[in-house]
């Protein structure tokens, strides 16, 4: 508001009009959004039909004779139509540049035989350089009734090519007779602490720690692949709806704790330096460096920008079903003697959490078996002693796949975050029932018992390993159909849209101390949301959602082009 210099007010006026003005100017939207069906996550107001925004960040939710005051001459205007709206959804557990990178890499999900891997390999193999790596992920040996691939079915088509393919959960490699030659895997070669070579004359199959025997001679992406890798990583996020993750990076046990802070420094801090981050990241490094952890913290805080968040540590405490190697407490039955793999020395992992958490860092660890979770639980309960500071701390299981009877009221007592994937059902049931037996297959992906026990469950994908695709784990967490299945497995641990929808949302927000930037459509919140095909909470199986488009910070990222079909 200007003031004319022909008008004459007593300074007192002046001011206080010009205090006006100024209130006035801060309170006017950029944009405004209505004629929607907002899902706003907050339980203050769960429902509204319109958003202001402001800076990047929501002025107001409600009405729209709510946003009446907010409207300037330069506000925008969005009609949304009558279409379904929610927060842009965070994935609480991903490997962000790994899956940017594997994005160029020989994809073989899709595999259901011998033979068509063998023909996928042979393709790539025409069209490689001679001596050149050949690199390849997703394979799962449940699509082929089970039998674990090796080294023969690579030989003969890669006479001139190292090979080295990772299993779909990444806690198994397969490689060629070159390969291990290459890097010095032979009969002799002994197992590494938390690893296994299958010791087998034809296999090739490494095992969790044991696979840095051939990846650790593999060349690293460049620093330049990695940035690229981070720009396709967002870009693929962002058309699934995914405006924030939680990235626990390259580290696997016994790799090189300098990956995640090299990506950290060089990607992350670089593209956040130069205005290229496009998804908000919140970033976990190993623990064994939490030392680094605790002084970066100390130094910067937890909040980096906008953009970048140190989220704490992490740990592995065991493996995967599908590679045998998550840890129970009675055997499997396909494999009697085998109860799994203790991955970290359990003595090392209670010092250096208990440590972690006295320097007030958020701990996040990987447990899949139900031997692995109760240890992990205890471990938790025994860090701190004060059971009262767990809360504060929000410690992490990764996985939570398998559960004892009494464990999803231990993550709730203790107040124990549970951080699952809901895709992982579509990998798992069937080996589940073979390797588990009728009994124990029941104490799986128990979400509705985490719930009812009082434990917060967060949801994620663990990509690569699994699809990028928040829609997807919603219809698994509320259906629990996996692919062959007629009935849900387990119907009692459906839980509900809006439950899901949370985990999805305020719920990871909150799992990695973020609450109070993202999570909700809150007044003050960034304004990330999207726009949904139809509205979840009227969802039936023949129906398949997606994602019209993506906005963070009240701007545009992703729209689609046309509806699918």
């Amino acid at each position: 508001m200007q003031f004319p210099q022909a008008f004459h007010y007593s300074g007192k006026v002046v001011k206080v009009l010009q205090k006006f003005s100024g209130l006035q100017s801060r309170h006017v939207a950029d944009t405004i959004f209505t004629n929607g069906v907002i899902w706003t996550a907050d339980d203050k107001l769960p429902w509204a039909d319109s958003i202001a925004v402001r800076n990047g960040k929501i002025l107001h939710i409600g009405s729209s004779m709510s946003m009446q005051d907010l409207v300037g001459s330069n506000t925008n205007h969005v009609d949304l139509e009558g279409k379904f709206v929610t927060p842009g959804f965070m994935d609480s557990h991903v490997h962000f540049i790994p899956g940017g990178l594997q994005l160029q890499m020989l994809n073989l999900h899709s595999t259901r035989s011998r033979e068509e891997l063998e023909e996928q390999v042979a393709m790539v193999a025409q069209e490689k350089e001679k001596g050149s790596w050949i690199l390849g992920f997703g394979w799962n040996h449940e699509n082929w009734g089970g039998n674990l691939p090796n080294k023969s079915w690579l030989d003969s088509i890669t006479k001139n090519h190292p090979v080295w393919l990772t299993r779909i959960d990444g806690h198994m490699g397969l490689a060629n007779s070159i390969a291990l030659a290459k890097v010095g895997v032979n009969s002799e070669t002994h197992d590494p602490q938390g690893g296994a070579i299958i010791r087998d004359e034809r296999n090739g199959v490494l095992v969790d720690a044991a696979m840095m025997l051939v990846s650790k001679d593999i060349p690293q992406s460049s620093q330049e692949e990695c940035r690229e890798a981070l720009k396709r990583a967002s870009k693929h996020a962002l058309s699934r709806g995914v405006t924030s993750v939680v990235d626990f990076g390259r580290f696997v046990p016994g790799a090189s704790t300098r990956r995640v802070w090299d990506d950290f420094f060089e990607v992350y801090m670089w593209a956040d330096a130069v205005g290229s981050m496009d998804v908000r990241v919140s970033i976990y490094f190993p623990l064994e460096t939490f030392i680094e952890v605790a002084d970066l913290v100390k130094e910067k805080g937890h909040v980096l920008s906008p953009w970048v968040h140190v989220g704490g540590v992490k740990a592995f405490a065991d493996g995967s079903l599908g590679s045998s190697t998550a840890l129970f407490h009675e055997p499997y039955l396909d494999d009697v003697n085998n109860y799994g793999l203790q991955v970290a020395d359990p003595d090392w992992l209670l010092q250096a959490t208990t440590e972690a958490m006295d320097s007030s860092l958020q701990v996040a660890i990987h447990a899949i078996g139900d031997a692995a979770n109760d240890q992990i639980l205890s471990l938790y309960e025994a860090a701190l002693g004060n059971q009262s500071s767990l809360p504060y701390l929000r410690p992490r299981i990764e996985h939570a796949q398998h559960l004892s009877t009494e464990a999803p009221a231990r993550f709730g007592a203790l107040g124990i975050i549970a951080s699952v994937q809901p895709q992982h059902l579509l990998d798992d049931a069937y080996p589940a029932l073979r390797k588990l037996g009728k009994e124990r297959f029941k104490k799986s992906y128990l979400f509705q018992s985490l719930l009812q026990g009082g434990a917060r469950v967060t949801f994620g994908s663990d990509w690569p390993v699994t699809k990028l695709d928040p829609l997807e784990g919603i219809q698994m967490a509320t259906k629990r159909v996996p692919h062959g299945f007629e009935q849900p497995w387990l119907v009692e641990q459906r839980i509900s849209v809006e439950d899901a929808l949370k985990g999805y949302t305020i719920v990871g927000a909150y799992s990695s101390h973020m609450e109070e930037n993202i999570g909700s459509l809150s007044q003050g919140k960034y304004a990330d949301f999207i726009i949904l095909s139809c509205n979840l909470f009227n969802l039936s199986m023949e129906v398949v959602p997606f994602v019209l488009a993506t906005y963070v910070g009240g701007l545009p990222v992703y729209t689609i082009q046309k509806e699918a079909t």
